[in-house]
């Protein structure tokens, strides 16, 4: 959760095995269960860096690896060993244009999506550039999150955000709340884009009187089967959509937690940026619908004013250390939501850092905290989530 920071600049109660004392915990409410991410097993990769897991090949032989320092994109079977290597950003032909705007997946077992803020790749696993798909419209200057999910592929179409097609709006304010809409959606047999889901009504930000930061809106999506879940950084709702109606939501559930700032409609947010207030609002970073109903919610809770100004007085311009004080005094972690309840934050060993891929309630990958492992080689942890 600190390495967020600082780069900033995601029915029926779970039933985990059969024992009767675990009987006994699947009748009491949500609230009053406790759940832990479990260990089992892991991936050691030779290397000396910081790598992070983005995907995992859809046929399960092969990993995928984004390095912190450098961007370089990695490629490992399930032994750990590096069969590929490549910086897919910089001058040249066979680069990114512009920026990379979200994580690097796999298309097929032998071909990677890379979404940029201009256009969409498709590089082999080798990285050679193997297509490139432009839209009608420019790329826009953007707040980036090098390692957030800003794509799915489903079928023959893929699902990305890429505000550049309202440009001529700006990047926040009330005529882009009224007008933009917050997905592309492209067609790879064509290469065409379609522009999909602007602000549903029952979000705050469809607003034509209350003006909010394009920090406060700035969407998460995850794509399950024939459903596509949005949240918003600064509105604890999850909008469900289906693949073919992707104009109005057909659920709308807010999560209950306990606290959760949100910006005060009355103070209007900086114009094309960020003030240092921004970021420490209430933040929803991923939500993951599970197998059976539930959503894995990762947020912040956010900080009080008497909070922020304490931080900033003490941090003066020292950013890293405003950001270090801000985590100590946070809310953050991860909890389970079946709809209407919400758990105690689930416990997650130190020796984690971000959920990296979720599988299944049995099967949920975690890059390691470098900040609390050796790094003379790379671990990715293999987990499950159990009842304590």
């Amino acid at each position: 959760m600190k390495n967020q920071f600082l780069t900033l600049g995601l029915g029926l109660l779970v039933a985990f095995a059969c024992t009767s004392k675990e009987e006994a915990e699947i009748e009491k409410q949500l609230s009053e269960q406790s759940f832990e991410f479990e260990i089992y097993d892991s991936l050691v990769v030779d290397y000396l860096g910081n790598l992070v897991l983005v995907d995992i090949s859809p046929n399960r032989n092969n990993f995928l690896f984004i390095d912190q320092a450098t961007d370089t994109i990695f490629v490992t079977n399930q032994a750990g060993t590096i069969l590929h290597r490549f910086l897919a950003t910089g001058e040249g032909p066979q680069k990114i244009e512009g920026n990379r705007s979200g994580i690097a997946k796999f298309l097929t077992d032998e071909t990677l999506i890379i979404p940029g803020n201009r256009a969409v790749y498709n590089f082999s696993l080798g990285g050679e550039l193997q297509k490139t798909y432009s839209p009608d419209f420019p790329g826009m200057a953007q707040m980036i999150i090098p390692f957030n999910e800003t794509h799915f592929v489903s079928g023959n179409k893929g699902y990305f955000y890429m505000p550049g097609r309202y440009s001529e709006l700006g990047n926040q304010g009330i005529e882009y709340q009224k007008k933009s809409k917050q997905l592309e959606v492209l067609d790879f047999s064509t290469g065409q884009f379609e522009s999909v889901l602007p602000f549903p009504q029952e979000s705050k930000f469809s607003s034509s009187k209350d003006e909010f930061g394009s920090l406060d809106f700035y969407p998460n999506y995850y794509l399950k089967e024939d459903s596509l879940l949005v949240t918003f950084r600064n509105e604890p709702k999850i909008f469900t959509y289906l693949l073919d109606k992707l104009d109005t939501p057909i659920a709308v559930k807010t999560i209950p937690f306990p606290l959760f700032i949100e910006r005060d409609a009355d103070q209007k947010p900086a114009i094309g940026g960020f003030n240092v207030r921004d970021f420490f609002l209430g933040t929803i970073n991923k939500v993951i619908p599970t197998e059976n109903q539930f959503f894995l919610v990762d947020y912040l809770s956010g900080l009080g004013e008497v909070d922020v100004k304490e931080i900033t007085d003490l941090a003066s311009a020292d950013f890293d250390k405003m950001f270090e004080e801000g985590f100590k005094r946070n809310t953050a972690g991860m909890v389970l939501f079946d709809g209407k309840d919400i758990s105690t934050p689930i416990v997650k060993p130190e020796i984690l850092g971000q959920l990296s891929k979720y599988i299944s309630l049995k099967e949920i990958w975690f890059s390691p905290d470098y900040a609390e492992v050796e790094k003379d080689y790379v671990v990715i942890y293999k987990t499950r989530l159990i009842s304590k």
